[in-house]
């Protein structure tokens, strides 16, 4: 009876999509399988999918089935490189062959996995096959940067707003450009023009700045611009689908979200700025920016902003929830209920909280003092100091991006052991506190915070009546920080115990 013998044949990477490297492995293993008299009666590929990176490799993993159940009694590929780069791979395939008894033959010398030699012999050349993937690996990372050096765009994927002309010139795909400045435009709350500058005079206020999800609904619904991006059809084992000519078969194009239209906006690429592995390189990009330099640096402060991300789809509710900052432990409180005992009655109350230590003060009590100490400030004179300019506004920018820099570095330093975790939460914490301090005095300084509608207003507790909860949050964090402080067991709740500080040129005030 003939021995049952399955082929294997992979390939890492197919750039035209026709298998062609694949069927040439097919076909060298299939003469020698009839000159070994051997009967196929399986034929695996993994087409287009790397052995060196971990990633699930759908035959691969039949064919150690089939070897474990004894399906296959022999097993024939074109190399061992094309069977595994990695030795916990190969320790597989030994287990296997060493369990069942199956032969592994290879187009370019048989291996005898049965033998101590043999085994030595394949454990060498997978770590040969391994130094060749890292060897490449560097070689392709020296290569990428040294474009990225010399002001060169590289992508795998055509990104949004750009293509390659017939010369292999990068251009501009104006419908896309236009899409990505008008998206640009909603965020910030103004008017950016062809060139990607913000209009002089057309910034608005803060609380008419659109939603990243109502940027990605204008570009998909209304200008019917989806993204760039495609996934790939895959087979019910995984493999990717192929159409009649052998090549890749993609679904439609993604619509935006939230995800992508944040990704993009940051994106350095977009104001002609080279980066390479997330670093900001000292050389211009060849290509042309869709937004200018200053219009991207607005569109990094508004959507890093922290007080963005907490409110991020849901509508605000409470005063000074994710505002307020306990007395106790320094840790930010938030709105929930609790039952309280007032009067000799145990009563359910609207508090803020804070999580870390339980500090607990009613809600309705709090919000009366900081609402009375705002108007009575807002009412006087000398009102409109609050939001005057109390440093330079490319001084204060630069500082915020230190800071973020600073802060994002904390986490390698805990990764790295450097850092305990006790430590990076502390400093965490200070590096934030004064990003908030600075992206206050920012906001202040643009005059955009709805705070300004309050100053100089001839009834401002009119027009605070008139605000929603989102645009009397944000008047309170531009121009002040609340801490509730603690009290003993059983005391009354006094003015006293909410701590109110003035920020930026209010401080003085």
């Amino acid at each position: 009876m003939a021995t049952r013998c399955a082929i294997y044949a992979r390939q890492s990477l197919d750039r035209s999509g026709e298998g062609a490297a694949v069927e040439r492995q097919i076909a060298d293993c299939r003469r020698l399988a009839e000159a070994r008299g051997w009967a196929v009666e399986h034929v695996l590929t993994d087409n287009d999918l790397s052995a060196s990176t971990g990633k699930p490799r759908p035959q691969y993993e039949r064919l150690l089935n089939l070897m474990l159940a004894g399906q296959v009694e022999a097993v024939v590929v074109w190399h061992v490189d094309r069977l595994t780069r990695r030795l916990v791979d190969l320790e597989q395939i030994i287990t296997a062959c060493e369990s069942v008894g199956i032969r592994l033959a290879t187009v370019t010398g048989d291996l005898d996995l049965g033998t101590d030699t043999g085994r030595m012999l394949a454990r060498i050349l997978a770590s040969v096959a391994r130094g060749e993937v890292e060897r490449k690996g560097t070689r392709q990372r020296a290569a990428n940067r040294q474009r990225a050096e010399a002001g060169r765009m590289g992508w795998t994927r055509r990104p949004f707003g750009y293509d390659v002309d017939d010369d292999g010139k990068i251009v501009v795909v104006e419908a896309e450009a236009e899409g990505l400045r008008a998206a640009a435009g909603m965020v910030l709350g103004c008017d950016v023009d062809d060139e990607g500058r913000i209009v002089p005079g057309s910034e608005r206020p803060v609380t008419e700045r659109a939603s990243l999800a109502a940027a990605a609904r204008m570009l998909n619904d209304t200008k019917g611009l989806p993204t760039t991006g495609r996934r790939v059809l895959r087979d019910d084992d995984g493999n990717p689908r192929r159409d009649d000519d052998g090549r890749t078969m993609h679904g439609p194009f993604l619509p935006w979200n939230t995800t992508t239209m944040r990704r993009t906006l940051l994106n350095p690429r977009y104001g002609g700025r080279v980066t390479y592995n997330g670093l900001e390189m000292d050389a211009d990009g060849t290509w042309p920016a869709i937004l200018d330099g200053h219009t991207q640096s607005r569109l990094v402060e508004v959507l890093r902003d922290v007080k963005r991300r907490q409110q991020s789809g849901t509508e605000a509710k409470y005063l000074l929830s994710g505002l307020a900052r306990c007395g106790r432990c320094g840790a930010v409180m938030f709105a929930t209920n609790a039952l309280m005992t007032a009067g000799g009655r145990r009563t359910h109350y609207g508090v803020y909280r804070c999580r870390a230590c339980y500090l607990t003060r009613r809600r309705d009590l709090v919000d009366e003092v900081v609402e009375g100490v705002l108007l009575a400030r807002m009412a006087r004179p000398d009102a409109a100091g609050l939001l005057a300019p109390a440093a330079d506004l490319d001084a204060l920018r630069a500082e915020a991006i230190e800071l973020r820099d600073r802060r994002d570095t904390l986490a390698g330093l805990l990764a790295d052991g450097l850092l305990s975790r006790e430590s990076v939460t502390e400093q965490a914490g200070k590096l934030t506190r004064r990003l908030g301090e600075v992206e206050g005095r920012i906001t202040a300084a643009l005059g955009d915070s709805p705070a300004a509608a309050l100053v100089g207003a001839d009834d401002p507790a009119a027009v605070w009546v008139d605000m929603d909860v989102r645009a009397r949050k944000l008047a309170v964090d531009t121009l002040m920080t609340v801490t509730i402080e603690p009290v003993h067991r059983g005391a009354r709740f006094s003015p006293k115990q909410v701590r109110i500080g003035w920020k930026g040129a209010a401080a003085g005030s």
